[in-house]
């Protein structure tokens, strides 16, 4: 694990397509049942990288239709994690989407995740049953 200086910046920015290879790398080593590549070609508009010194260490996947904003993905690379690298992420998505009211759907095990959500006030509102291959989903909601 990388432990960051607070004089490091980390920058957050649109993603582009050059870094379609970075996210996928981070994607693969973070989730068992990974996004297909072709799905980060075709939402690269709603992506959003954390870089440091250049180096892609993180991403935020959005949806959003009107004043609704779906967090679709969000991972941090291995040895980046606890360096509040996700927090950025997430406070640049809800900061940059004032009036808005969030949602995402996160696996019942993956416990790590629902603390951090709830972190952001995120809070359980249903549960969609088989969503994952192996698992129903959490969908959590934040109401501005």
């Amino acid at each position: 694990m990388v432990h960051l200086k607070i004089s490091e910046a980390v920058e957050i920015r649109k993603a582009e397509f050059k870094d379609i290879p970075c996210v996928i790398e981070i994607e693969r080593e973070s989730f068992d049942d990974p996004w297909p590549e072709q799905a980060f070609f075709s939402c690269i508009e709603n992506t959003f990288v954390a870089q440091i010194n250049g180096k892609i260490v993180g991403y935020i996947i959005i949806s959003k239709v009107l004043d609704e904003v779906n967090i679709d993905n969000i991972a941090v690379k291995k040895e980046y994690r606890r360096n509040k690298i996700g927090s950025l992420l997430m406070n640049f998505v809800l900061q940059n989407n004032p009036g808005c009211s969030f949602f995402l759907e996160v696996r019942p095990s993956n416990v790590s995740a629902i603390s951090f959500y709830k972190k952001f006030g995120f809070r359980e509102i249903y549960r969609r049953k088989n969503y994952y291959r192996n698992e129903d989903a959490i969908v959590m909601a934040r109401y501005s």
